[in-house]
């Protein structure tokens, strides 16, 4: 349950300080909220540009003919952080007379521009002091994308990961895209059950509407509860996906789920261990440890490494995963990247590169897809697998369906939809 504002298969990143939370008291419409497509975007003129041309502007006059990609990130923002790679690809790769990225913080002039010594990061980056520009576009999580086009007027609200160079070349050429739309959590705080009517402890998973939001709902001093979410993010909110080694071998159900959690005086150990149980007799899927005992991959450096690897700057504790296609890197070293690797591989992969020092990466590769993996490796990281001679074991957790016997069909039934 502490794992929601980890999760790295939405890529929302949330800092409390920061947060001003669209809450949803009592049927109180949302404090802020995106632009429309089809909207004239907000302005942007109090931005203060950096790695712009001399006399650059930043408004909709001297922008007009351009897409423009306008991506609300921070420098504490691990997604973020770990989406430069795909941002700075998708920069070089399209022509800057037709498109303008502009990268947009609201963190102290100094801390951006740190950053910025030490991460490559494509394009224009505007600070945002005020905060005034993430109010205009309603922004409360990031990493958040508006794509306006050339007109002016905001074509859609979506995530970097899943924009393409392609996609945005068709935009420019006045087509309709459908962009993945922007998943977000609204955190929202409900008032406490009087103490006489509340359980001592109680877990319950239900069927959500298939049009539920996800939803944070804090209830101190009883729980927090997960609603509208769908099976994938249940099962990375209360399970570490990406921490440890789960492979999801067979489908999520689909559908989205409420999960309630009530109780008093209880540890949270006890919480998390019976909420995770409920999650899986809900989804009908088991977890089991598979000892894989094979020929290992060897990590190699190329002589691209030195050109396109760069130190990571994060100042946030290792993160290390894959989870259903998407290899995460935050902060780790190459021994991490290795464990990474192995894990959607389920193949073990030593670290022979010889590099130290810490960096991150994000990628989606088709599980087992050696030849897509390596050409991934090659082309953003400059590393490489090389197969070798040498068995070694390594142990995965796989997600599959629940065998149905008569003792699990007996605890499914105790949990209610």
């Amino acid at each position: 349950m502490q794992r929601i504002f980890e999760r790295m298969h939405i890529g929302i990143a949330l800092r409390g300080r920061l947060i001003t939370l669209a809450l949803v008291l009592l049927g109180t419409a949302p404090l802020w909220a995106h632009p429309q497509k089809g909207t004239p975007a907000p302005p942007l003129d109090t931005l203060k540009l950096l790695q712009a041309p001399l006399g650059a502007r930043a408004d909709w006059a001297s922008l007009k003919g351009k897409v423009v990609v306008l991506e609300f990130w921070a420098t504490w923002c691990s997604p973020c952080v770990a989406s430069l790679p795909h941002l700075n690809q998708l920069v070089e790769s399209l022509d800057p007379a037709k498109f303008q990225f502009i990268s947009i913080d609201d963190e102290d002039l100094k801390a951006v521009q740190t950053f910025l010594t030490k991460k490559k990061m494509s394009g224009w980056v505007g600070v945002d002091a005020s905060g005034g520009v993430f109010g205009l576009y309603g922004v409360e999580s990031r990493p958040t994308t508006v794509i306006v086009g050339g007109n002016g007027k905001i074509v859609a609200v979506t995530e970097i990961d899943s924009v393409s160079a392609a996609d945005l070349q068709a935009v420019s050429e006045g087509k309709n895209v459908a962009f993945k739309p922007l998943s977000e959590i609204t955190e929202v705080s409900v008032p406490p059950t009087p103490s006489a009517e509340r359980p001592l402890f109680a877990v319950s998973v239900r069927k959500a509407s298939p049009n539920a939001k996800p939803v944070l709902a804090k209830h101190p001093p009883t729980g927090t509860d997960l609603l509208g979410e769908d099976a994938d993010s249940l099962m990375t909110d209360v399970f570490n996906v990406f921490g440890d080694r789960y492979v999801l071998k067979d489908p999520l159900p689909e559908g989205r789920y409420d999960v309630r959690v009530n109780s008093v005086d209880v540890r949270q150990a006890v919480i998390d261990s019976v909420v995770q149980q409920a999650v899986l007799a809900a989804l009908h899927v088991q977890i089991q440890p598979r000892t894989l005992t094979k020929p290992a991959y060897v990590l190699r450096a190329t002589d691209a490494s030195k050109k396109l690897l760069s130190p990571s700057a994060s100042t946030h504790a290792v993160k290390r995963g894959y989870w259903h296609g998407k290899f995460i890197l935050m902060n780790g070293t190459m021994d991490d990247l290795s464990y990474v690797l192995a894990t959607g591989l389920e193949n073990p992969v030593l670290n022979e590169t010889g590099i130290d020092g810490t960096y991150d990466a994000r990628f989606e590769v088709g599980r087992g897809d050696v030849d897509s993996l390596n050409a991934v490796l090659k082309g953003t990281l400059g590393l490489e697998l090389v197969p070798s001679n040498q068995e070694t074991s390594i142990t995965v957790l796989e997600v599959t369906k629940q065998v149905e016997t008569e003792s699990s069909s007996t605890k499914t039934q105790e949990v209610k939809h």
